[in-house]
């Protein structure tokens, strides 16, 4: 009995025949790494390419966790450290709410990245005809903007590491320099996740897992215990088609 596909005058194709269908849409140059990885089988190919799909959407899960942790637990400290800033023209101490009253450091430290995020909050809240609020701008800040206030050489940043942000990560046992250099790499991961770049490096996977769970575990052990417990990432890794 001939098959709906034979009816409707459609014959099924191979694999290659789907890269050939895919190669306009997907275009050469986004497919290029994935026939590296392959060998130049187009077959395995679009199999690297729907694999590192599912491994992209684990990661963003995974840094979805990762962003929301770290930025609340900054955001607490600062919370506790922006009024005991007081302002030198009216003689009153900042507002907790530091997003909507930054001490002058925070202004410098941060410079464009607050006014930028308020707007964008402040837009949000106005079509919703409320008052905007700190917890409103607080989600606006972009995670290059929470790894920009971890402590480098410039003394403003470590000043502010040192009166506050380091409470930040109440469990850490290991050098500044560790944590900086994870936030960072897991703050590239993410930029390279969210412009749909191939993540086909196994170990580096791996790594970023590890820097992922020192970090929630700097914070707080049962967060990072948490974490291990519902991240996709390694299982999808086991997965990964051979060419």
């Amino acid at each position: 009995m001939p098959t709906h596909l034979q009816t409707s005058g459609v014959a099924p194709r191979p694999d290659s025949g789907l890269f050939a269908d895919l190669k306009p849409h997907l275009s050469l140059p986004r497919l290029a790494p994935y026939l590296a990885a392959a060998g130049g089988n187009q077959r395995a190919a679009i199999r690297l390419y729907q694999w590192n799909i599912e491994l992209s959407g684990a990661t963003y899960q995974a840094l979805h966790v990762f962003e929301v942790v770290l930025r609340n637990a900054l955001d607490q400290q600062l919370r506790i450290w922006n009024p005991t800033q007081v302002d030198s023209t009216t003689g009153v101490s900042r507002l907790s709410e530091w997003l909507l009253d930054p001490a002058p450091l925070l202004q410098r430290v941060l410079r464009d990245d607050i006014p930028k995020a308020t707007a964008r909050a402040a837009a949000a809240a106005a079509a919703r005809h409320r008052a905007l609020t700190h917890d409103d701008v607080l989600p606006q800040l972009t995670l290059g903007a929470w790894r920009y206030l971890l402590p480098d050489r410039r003394l403003s940043k470590q000043y502010l590491w040192n009166a506050a942000l380091h409470r930040s990560f109440p469990y850490r046992s290991r050098p500044e320099a560790h944590l900086v250099a994870d936030v960072d790499a897991l703050h590239r991961l993410r930029n390279r996740v969210a412009h749909l770049e191939p993540i086909l490096d196994s170990r580096m996977a791996d790594r970023h897992v590890t820097a992922l769970r020192h970090v929630l575990r700097d914070i707080d052990p049962n967060v990072e215990q948490w974490f291990t417990s519902i991240q996709q990432i390694t299982h999808v890794l086991r997965r990964r088609p051979r060419p």
